[in-house]
């Protein structure tokens, strides 16, 4: 986690979102409660041992899902306190030492202030937004208007593809798996700030204001060419403005690193392909994405629409 790798990261949303989820849900609690009581406790356990190099010498299966329980039993007493009082945390078999007890405790207490710029924990709420739309899905969730939009124009674009007398099979295609939004933190600072640039671009490009959001990456990119994140949205924003060639030179960038966006990126090249009408490519760029990627479940259902 103090490395936001992305397959532990999946891994612990694999293991433990059901769980956590029936245990919310089964104490009051609805889907959204949820997925703020998994994603909080991923923070709260990689903030604490991000300053107390915290060493693990339990299973983290009772270490988490106690955690969990522990969260939830807090929001409950402001929800509920007479709820809340029946509800007694319970670290699963084989439990949970004294000492790790604490570690969790403390871990919950208050926030952890934070020394200077911590790029890894950026990436890791990053990685934690992707996955609450996959294992937390709810229709007054937090992408129900992303998801509304690409409904809405898939139908608009079949509907003109239609009246034009045009193939509108690659439109079809693209419209129903482009919908993405741009994760990003609010933030207030100077011009000259890049988290400024990355927030005000993210506000474009979650408005469908693509070419005022690649203006905005450019000046990102200009000054850190390896900031991942900016050159993946701005291949994005390319693909969707029908600029395919400067779309794959940025999406091949992002898949040959090691960015957390280096499958998201290979997708997006499935997509563009989608929007030549070149079916062989796209399956190509879909065959790239492992099963253990986040973004494997959409890869399997571009795959099924071009009935491969």
């Amino acid at each position: 986690m103090l490395d936001s790798s992305p397959a532990i990261v999946d891994a612990i949303y694999k293991r433990y979102a059901r769980k956590v989820k029936h245990m919310v849900t089964g104490w009051g609690g609805n889907i959204k409660e949820a997925a703020n009581v998994f994603e909080e406790v991923i923070m709260a356990i990689y903030d604490y041992a991000h300053l107390h190099k915290l060493n693990l010498t339990n299973r983290f299966e009772p270490f988490f899902l106690y955690a969990c329980q522990l969260k939830w039993k807090q929001d409950l007493m402001q929800k509920s306190p007479n709820k809340a009082m029946s509800f007694h945390p319970q670290a699963p078999a084989p439990g949970l030492d004294e000492q790790h007890i604490k570690y969790i405790e403390a871990a919950l207490a208050a926030p952890h202030t934070r020394q200077g710029t911590d790029n890894t924990r950026g990436e890791l709420e990053e990685m934690i937004a992707d996955q609450r739309e996959r294992w937390f899905h709810t229709k007054d969730g937090p992408h129900s208007n992303v998801s509304i939009y690409v409904i809405i124009t898939a139908i608009i674009g079949a509907g003109l593809a239609a009246l034009l007398f045009i193939s509108p099979w690659h439109k079809d295609i693209y419209r129903q798996f482009s919908g993405t939004e741009m994760v990003h933190a609010n933030h207030v600072a100077s011009e000259q700030d890049t988290a400024l640039l990355m927030h005000q671009a993210a506000v474009a490009f979650n408005h469908g204001h693509f070419n005022k959001a690649i203006g905005l990456l450019d000046q990102v990119i200009v000054r850190d060419s390896l900031h991942t994140s900016a050159r993946y949205y701005r291949g994005v924003s390319l693909v969707d403005e029908g600029k395919l060639m400067e779309a794959r030179t940025d999406l091949n960038k992002v898949f040959n690193s090691r960015s957390i966006y280096r499958y998201d990126a290979a997708f997006y090249m499935a997509l563009s392909y989608i929007r030549e009408d070149d079916k062989q490519q796209c399956l190509e760029w879909i065959l790239k994405i492992p099963e253990n990627s986040t973004v494997y479940w959409k890869a399997a259902r571009l795959k099924e629409e071009l009935n491969y």
